[in-house]
């Protein structure tokens, strides 16, 4: 059954079609309305049925000023035909009176002539039967509606909802230019251009197809991949036009038309102003952005790195939008993208997953042997405590063996690993040792640490704790890899006590970066490239060795260790 806002649409561009005042845009969105499909055509020519017919007989002479006084209510002006329409059926018949003929001098049988009855309706349905077609050429010449034709496809979509009453397509399906505004409630979908672009557009949002290389957007976000090949490709917006360099590039257009363009790869040409009243360009580089008005005006705002989605798996349902992998929030049972639990952990040389949380305390003393899986948190391998005199030190599932581990004590001052800096300190231990202490943040470089705006993770002497990349890989986008570990690691400025430490990181069982006898107030910067084929990347803290001997210094009270801002970084291969 047709939809009713379809229909009022059809109506209304009709009747404006039929009184000679329609527009060249409502021509090419009446085309695009009617253009494929056969119901919506057999709507418009009953419609053209109606109106000729009742025009013919002259009772809608003066329906342009009646329905530019009814405007915004085309139901009235349509149930008004159809009741003219059925007033004729019932309307009295009409004697037509036929002059005599005149008698020739021949011999012929006479035939009594009857009056002729003539139903008005009946003759105008007769007229419209055989014009209506080529009533309809007409018009369809009239309007000068050019053939559409498909210029992209929409390939996926996570949580797809449209406007209802408008035009709904399923994934795979086709778009159409000059089909007017198409109106996306929720949800995200990738369409890709036969040009070679490929766009993510995010509900809320409306947009049209232009060509294989143009679209609009009158209002939300989209994000553009541009490959080489498909250099120029051009987003209009009410007050703005981008045309693309080679490039990838997100633009917000608000509802009053303001529109915001954040630039992150290449290049672009943004025009302000509209259709017909451009101003002069300016090209906008790869880190900037800019904010068009509605008047036209120009300036710099902030780019917005995780404002737009840029890629999306469809199975997971996962968005990404260019965050780094937070593991501190992957310790805290999270998905490494903000759902962990702040200050929650996971045991150090032990299976257990805390999801509560967690001070640091330092005063204890804890052994285990051997690795321990950690199950129900995605992410996480499992931990150990390092320590090479009991035998290999196992540091992942798969046997990897820590080779260049030191002889430690074996035990562990803290027998958890958190998500968060939070500390707690013994008093009473303190106090024996003539300290005191406040409870409070752990600090690195004076900043704070283990807080949701400088994730950290903490790790007390002996510990070591393996994350599993190929599953914190598996509900990311396909085009998505790891490209680098980085973080920020030391001995935290506001330790309990004076602390000599050794920091490692391992990748599939090899040393990509170590520090020994590292103390308070000493800081590193981690920056370990990755291609996003490993599997295992290891974080260790041990005592701290002596470099001749390779032996720990004997203790590893108050031996604390803060991994701050420990992410992976993403990067699309597209």
């Amino acid at each position: 059954m047709l939809d009713e806002h379809v229909k009022n649409q059809i109506e209304e561009l009709l009747f404006l079609a039929l009184e000679g005042e329609i527009s060249k845009s409502q021509v090419e969105q009446l085309n695009a309305l009617i253009k494929n499909d056969p119901e919506r055509i057999q709507y418009t020519i009953h419609y053209l049925q109606i109106f000729s017919g009742l025009k013919r007989s002259h009772m809608v002479a003066d329906i342009g000023e009646s329905y530019r006084a009814l405007e915004g209510n085309s139901d009235y002006l349509m149930d008004s035909l159809f009741l003219l329409a059925e007033d004729e059926k019932t309307a009295p018949t009409i004697k037509i009176e036929q002059p005599a003929s005149e008698k020739v001098p021949m011999k012929m049988l006479k035939k009594e002539k009857t009056p002729r009855v003539i139903n008005k309706f009946s003759l105008y349905s007769a007229i419209i039967s055989t014009a209506a077609a080529l009533i309809f050429v007409l018009i369809y010449i009239k309007l000068d509606l050019k053939a559409a034709s498909t210029v992209a496809t929409i390939t996926d979509g996570v949580n797809v909802q449209w406007e209802q009453g408008g035009r709904a397509t399923e994934i795979g399906g086709r778009l159409w230019d000059n089909e007017g505004p198409r109106w996306l409630k929720k949800g995200t979908i990738k369409v890709v251009f036969d040009y070679g672009a490929e766009v993510i557009i995010e509900g809320p949002a409306e947009f049209e197809m232009e060509s294989p290389d143009k679209m609009m957007l009158n209002s939300g976000r989209l994000y553009a991949t541009v490959p080489e090949g498909a250099a120029g490709f051009t987003v209009l917006t009410p007050y703005s036009t981008v045309i693309d360099l080679g490039t990838e590039f997100g633009i917000e257009v608000g509802f009053d038309g303001s529109t915001n363009v954040h630039m992150f790869k290449g290049k672009a040409s943004l025009i302000p102003g509209q259709n017909g009243d451009k101003k002069e360009g300016m090209e906008l580089l790869a880190g900037q952005a800019k904010e068009v008005t509605q008047t036209g005006k120009v300036r710099a705002i902030q780019l917005q790195k995780q404002a737009f989605v840029r890629r999306f798996d469809s199975i997971s349902k996962f968005l990404w939008r260019g965050e780094s992998v937070n593991l501190a929030d992957i310790v805290g049972s999270g998905n490494g993208f903000g759902t962990g639990g702040q200050d929650y952990g996971v045991a150090a040389g032990g299976n257990m997953v805390y999801r509560q949380p967690l001070y640091v305390h330092g005063n204890h003393t804890y052994r285990a042997t051997g690795f321990f899986p950690i199950g129900g948190v995605d992410g996480i391998d499992g931990t150990f405590i390092p320590d090479v005199g009991k035998g290999p030190v196992y540091i992942s599932s798969r046997e990897h063996v820590f080779r260049e581990c030191p002889d430690t004590t074996g035990a562990n001052g803290e027998p958890v690993i958190i998500n968060g800096a939070r500390t707690r300190p013994d008093r009473a231990v303190l106090a024996r040792r003539g300290r005191t202490y406040r409870d409070g943040q752990l600090t690195l470089e004076g900043v704070e640490c283990g807080t949701p705006e400088n994730p950290s993770i903490f790790m007390h002497a002996n510990a070591g704790i393996t994350f599993d990349l190929k599953k914190i890989q598996k509900p990311l986008p396909q085009q998505v890899r790891t490209t680098r570990f980085t973080a920020l690691a030391g001995v935290p400025d506001n330790n309990v006590e004076p602390s000599c430490l050794d920091i490692w990181v391992l990748v599939d069982g090899q040393v990509r970066f170590s520090e020994f006898m590292v103390r308070t107030d000493q800081t590193f910067n981690i920056d370990i490239p990755l291609t996003g084929t490993e599997r295992f990347l290891t974080l260790i803290v041990t005592d701290g060795i002596d470099d001749k001997n390779k032996k720990g210094n004997g203790t590893h009270h108050y031996d604390w260790c803060l991994f701050s801002r420990p992410y992976l970084e993403l990067v699309s291969d597209e």
